[in-house]
């Protein structure tokens, strides 16, 4: 302790001396304004770095990310609400001409929802939405493309409900119908019509071929003529089958030019 004493004795003695204070006090300035310098750097790194991270945080969750992951959260949802929001966000997005893989993996995913994604409950369907699966089938349309277009060709073949094969077939129509879609048609129509014939779905069935007709230069194959004149001979409605004539007519016309 009196080591100690003595020491600070001597600074003090040492300290006041005019030539020593003025050093020990420009050494104390001199250190104070180092260290600020440092802290100023230290928090402006921090702040940089802040920055920099706040940029990579709203790159990663950009607008068109958080759509995409909303609608595949919600297109996989047990809540119809939710899949029809994801519907909705879809179309919102179609409308402005923005397409992803994501959102047509969504689209597929509700395409099926009820015929062949199936959720069970003691061996009862319980998903079973055929509105998901018609708005689908008409965002598809929307969509467009090689690849939206066989999902409605999938729909045709598997799809028991007519209300949800009207839009496929407007939606097939607007991305254009193939010599062989024209088989997966008339199959639709011949296990439909088995069953219960649709006035509605012989409508749409006869305005997909018109315009593929139309589109061909009348070139339909043999099936699809027989398949119309069924319609115009068929258990359907005066004017559906007079709709069926008049499209006979019109493809014997283009015969004859």
């Amino acid at each position: 302790m009196a080591a100690v004493r003595n020491g600070f004795l001597i600074f003090f003695k040492m300290a006041y001396r005019p030539s020593l204070c003025i050093v020990v006090v420009k050494t104390i300035f001199f250190l104070s304004a180092f260290f600020l310098s440092v802290q100023s750097i230290q928090t402006a790194a921090a702040q940089e770095t802040g920055m920099e991270r706040d940029v990579q945080t709203e790159q990663s969750y950009s607008p068109d990310m958080a759509n995409l992951i909303l609608i595949t959260e919600q297109s996989r949802s047990s809540e119809i609400k939710l899949k029809n929001n994801a519907l909705a966000l879809i179309a919102r997005l179609l409308a402005q001409n923005r397409k992803s893989p994501e959102m047509l993996d969504a689209l597929e995913f509700l395409a099926f929802e009820g015929t062949v994604n199936k959720s069970r409950v003691n061996g009862r369907t319980i998903n079973n939405y055929p509105s998901i699966r018609a708005k689908a089938a008409t965002c598809l349309g929307d969509y467009g493309g090689e690849e939206a277009k066989k999902i409605l060709v999938r729909m045709l073949k598997v799809e028991p409900d007519s209300m949800v094969l009207i839009p496929a077939l407007y939606a097939l129509s607007k991305i254009g119908v193939t010599e062989e879609d024209e088989i997966v048609l008339n199959d639709m129509m011949r296990r439909l019509d088995a069953r219960y014939p649709d006035n509605l779905l012989a409508i749409a069935y006869l305005d997909t071929l018109e315009k593929h007709s139309e589109e061909q230069d009348g070139a339909v194959n043999l099936a699809t003529r027989h398949s119309i004149f069924h319609i115009s001979q068929g258990a359907y409605t005066k004017p559906v089958q007079k709709k069926a004539r008049l499209l006979l007519e019109k493809l014997n016309s283009y015969r004859e030019r």
